[in-house]
């Protein structure tokens, strides 16, 4: 009890953390509390703390969970032969500011908001936005605020893809929203009362109703087509305002409307990737609604249903106002979600578990510990990277790991990190890092090329004559009459190619296979040819895609690739998440998982190939040289004296080399995190 009101009368100290970059004094004196509270708890509990962990065993664990991969070989031996006593604070502090942390994160924020990267033209710009915004270290409120009161085209504001990732399941984006940002689960309340909270269908619909008039259109671009309606109507002499025939003005607004749908071919990309607040749009209540408390169809008008009380908004200001409302520091849960959210990230569990199913009745076991977090995270105005090192410092983070799984609906004690395995994008970059090395600050270029030709093209689409607008709706016309005809023969080919297959006729079946094949990269030339060219033929060919495919090379990292990964890729296969529902990765183990590190390419290629770790075994000039790179490599440590007994004399035989690595990277000590 003693030490607990020593504590509480040091909270203080979250006042006097002004400085948004943290003084290393600051920073320990910080991580200081957050350990106090946790040996409060310990003590009250009557429960040892976990001993602290080896050199050997921190430096794999700082990597990997800072850096999201395993160190190379030489930085793992550079900080075990490093002498100074601050070397681990020093780790950190370099780690926290490095490409490898923002990699890291940007992982975090593409699995929790459902990125898809390749999904229409909005998904790259989101990608990249989001990457941006960590790699500038936005404050979480800002980034929060930015996504939620989004508005404009995807070209000129790339945040909107929060809104258009769930182009028409708007109380979908809600639900997300509230689970998310303000970790309460109140999709049941979509359909009916919800069985276990104090919430209502007509209070869901209240919340919902703040981003009730959101639309996906573009001004601009109803606006340009408006004027090349009236341009081509004019040319061809249609008045639509002359109201004396009206029989000849009915046809003539018939053909108006018939050339602007036309001409909206244009921009229906664009309007599909937009988002614009209508005010005279409104949320109704389902027509099946069966509560007294409200009529089917009657229009709801936003108000929330916990915290602050907002209602009487401005049709116009709807998402502004829920923007400020969620990321208000007032607000009882957006703190307390996003720190319990990154206390789980750094120590594998939550204070409050699930990390997103907070309420009024929720338990909270470290109470104190909540409160000061909240503290800390308002003191480093929403500095996540600020925050996290504050975490990183503690004595915990280098405490042994709790290795039994905590019981259900159980309070849990913080002894020391969780036992887990590594994700799959940290397994991939683990992999990355033994074949090609440190490959932190390789960026995917191209992703954020494409991005940067896109948005440029756009400003030009915009900025055209209306008479090079009307040109260009004739070329893309065309255009799409000849691809949709090349498709519909190359569907053709595949068919009859399938048949000749199925009848055994292979002769037959290659003939077409070849000519598939002409036809593909046919058609690929005269894309590429279109793109490269200058004026409207550039023009067509940029209105005409669908979307902006990325794809990441084999020696980038997990966060420079288009997510989501293949099904059938490797990293789908280690528990990758599908981006359908926030954080929904995994993982969980499978017999795909154990073929592959036993016979996948991925190993076999690091340890029989021309990797670096391949080409260090090769270059040690000793056996005992060779077991420390295997072990330095693969587990950041030096093997020990029973080690060196049992495996030196494997090194004289590249074969048992071979064997030893895959063994070693097929063991749990490499796939755990220790």
């Amino acid at each position: 009890m003693k030490i607990i009101l020593t504590i509480l009368g040091s909270l203080a100290i979250a006042s006097a953390l002004s400085a948004k970059e943290f003084s290393q004094q600051t920073v320990r004196s910080t991580s200081n509390q957050i350990d106090q509270l946790v040996a409060a708890h310990l003590q009250k509990n009557d429960v040892m703390a976990n001993p602290v962990i080896d050199d050997g065993t921190f430096v794999r664990r700082a990597y990997i969970a800072i850096t999201g991969r395993i160190p190379t070989a030489d930085e793992a031996r550079t900080f075990l032969t490093n002498k100074d006593t601050n070397k681990r604070r020093s780790l950190i502090d370099d780690l926290i500011h490095s490409k490898g942390h923002e990699s890291t994160m940007f992982n975090f924020w593409a699995d929790l908001l459902r990125l898809k990267t390749n999904e229409e033209n909005y998904g790259l710009g989101w990608h990249v936005w989001i990457r941006k915004a960590v790699e500038d270290n936005m404050p979480y409120d800002k980034f929060v605020h930015a996504m939620i009161s989004s508005e404009g085209t995807a070209a000129d504001n790339p945040a909107v893809g929060y809104y258009v990732r769930d182009r028409g399941m708007l109380l979908d984006n809600i639900s997300n929203t509230a689970q998310v940002f303000l970790g309460t689960q109140i999709g049941c309340a979509q359909c009916h009362d919800h069985p276990f909270e104090d919430v209502t269908q007509k209070q869901y619909y209240e919340f919902a109703a703040f981003a009730g008039g959101t639309v996906y259109k573009s001004e601009a671009a109803r606006d340009l087509v408006r004027k090349m309606t009236m341009h081509t109507m004019k040319e061809n002499g249609a008045n639509i305002s002359d109201r004396r025939n009206k029989k000849k003005r009915d046809k003539n607004m018939g053909m108006a409307k018939k050339t602007g749908r036309d001409y909206a071919n244009i921009f229906k990309y664009y309007q599909r990737n937009s988002v614009t607040d209508s005010p005279s749009q409104k949320l109704k209540l389902p027509h099946d609604y069966q509560y007294n408390d409200g009529k089917p169809g009657e229009v709801v008008a936003p108000k929330t249903y916990f915290g602050a009380s907002v209602s009487n908004v401005k049709p116009e200001e709807r998402r502004k106002v829920f923007a400020d409302w969620i990321t208000d520091r007032k607000n009882p849960y957006f703190t307390k979600v996003i720190v319990n959210r990154l206390w789980s990230e750094v120590f594998g569990r939550g204070i409050v578990e699930p990390v997103d199913d907070w309420s009024e009745t929720t338990t909270v076991s470290h109470p104190e510990l909540i409160d000061y977090l909240c503290k800390v995270m308002v003191a480093t105005d929403y500095d996540v990277k600020q925050f996290m090192r504050v975490l990183y410092h503690t004595r915990l983070f280098e405490s042994a790991v709790a290795a039994q799984e905590a019981k259900m609906g159980a309070s849990f004690d913080f002894r020391g990190p969780v036992l887990r395995r590594m994700s799959a994008e940290e397994i991939h970059d683990s992999f990355i890092t033994l074949e090609f090395g440190n490959k932190d600050s390789t960026v995917n270029r191209k992703m954020e090329t494409q991005w940067e030709s896109y948005v440029e093209s756009t400003k030009k689409l915009f900025s055209m004559p209306v008479t090079q607008l009307i040109a260009l709706n004739k070329a893309t016309d065309q255009a799409e009459k000849k691809f949709y005809a090349d498709r519909t023969a190359a569907r053709k080919l595949k068919v009859a190619m399938d048949k000749a297959k199925a009848e055994g006729n292979t002769e037959k079946a290659n003939k077409l296979q070849a000519e598939l094949r002409q036809k593909y990269s046919k058609a690929k030339r005269k894309s590429d040819s279109m793109s490269m060219q200058g004026g409207q033929s550039a023009m067509v060919s940029m209105v005409m895609q669908r979307a902006l495919r990325t794809r990441g090379s084999l020696t980038l990292r997990a966060s420079e690739k288009a997510a989501p990964s293949k099904p059938e890729g490797f990293m789908r296969q280690f528990g990758s998440s599908d981006r359908e529902a926030p954080e929904g990765s995994h993982t969980q183990a499978s017999i795909p998982q154990v073929l592959t590190l036993l016979n996948g390419r991925e190993v076999s290629s690091m340890t029989d190939g021309k990797g670096l770790l391949a080409r260090n075994l090769r270059d040690a000039r000793s056996s005992s040289e060779k077991l420390n790179t295997l072990f330095l490599s693969i587990y950041g440590t030096m093997p020990t004296a029973g080690e060196r007994q049992r495996y030196g004399s494997m090194m004289n035989s590249t074969r048992d080399v071979q064997a030893l690595s895959k063994a070693m990277i097929n063991s749990k000590r490499f796939l755990f995190v220790q």
